[in-house]
């Protein structure tokens, strides 16, 4: 009798078994694809925001240039579902290109990438441009200083709001949200990537697409 119940509880266990943890529920990558059940699209500011979901999670995605800056910004919107903590690294996403992978930059050293292109670009345009030979007096004009000062100012906006809405690592709880900026390299021309970011343990691909267009105070 006790061997027979033993077996009836181990089918049972079988048959029933235990709600996995979001950690161990992961099993390979979700893609995000047109019109499939859990992708959405919106369109906020005048950037697309591509969505996906998942009984544990949603995750909206939106990439946009830092304008005049050597870099892309992927803004993400991170919900937690499920009934765990989740955690969540920015520094792990990457945009893959191919062969090539863009990795997320530092958002410190991407500020004071573009703080120090700005102060480069700002003495270029203040400085003499002389046409004439011997010509010793020659003097930047009042247009080129003004645009000297604007070159600055943007960038230090650009600069703040790096710092102001950079992601951090965090551990998201159930039924709070993460958001933010993960700041990434423009490439030399315009180009179609996969986003990869993984939340928890489940990864996540977007395809997403950049016209990395090249910084110009022109």
């Amino acid at each position: 009798m006790k061997t027979l119940v033993a077996s009836a509880a181990m089918a049972i266990a079988l048959l029933h078994p235990q709600e996995p943890t979001v950690t161990s529920r992961a099993a390979g990558p979700i893609r995000r694809a047109e019109g499939a059940p859990n992708a959405t699209t919106d369109v906020k500011n005048d950037n697309k925001v591509e969505g996906l979901k998942t009984d544990e999670v949603q995750i909206y995605v939106s990439l946009a240039e830092l304008k005049n800056t050597e870099y892309n910004r992927v803004w993400v919107q991170l919900f937690n579902h499920s009934q765990s903590p989740i955690d969540f690294d920015p520094q792990a996403a990457i945009l893959l290109n191919g062969d090539k992978t863009v990795r997320a930059e530092v958002p410190e050293k991407a500020a004071h990438s573009i703080q120090k292109f700005a102060e480069a670009k700002s003495q270029e345009l203040s400085s003499a441009h002389c046409t004439q030979m011997f010509h010793y007096e020659c003097q930047p004009t009042a247009a080129q200083m003004q645009m000297s000062k604007e070159v600055l100012a943007e960038s230090g906006k650009q600069v703040e709001w790096v710092r102001a809405n950079a992601m951090a690592k965090s551990t998201v709880t159930p039924g709070n949200v993460a958001e933010g900026a993960i700041v990434f390299k423009k490439d030399k021309k315009k180009a179609d990537y996969i986003l990869k970011v993984t939340v928890g343990s489940q990864l996540f691909e977007f395809p997403l697409s950049a016209q990395n267009e090249a910084p110009s105070y022109d």
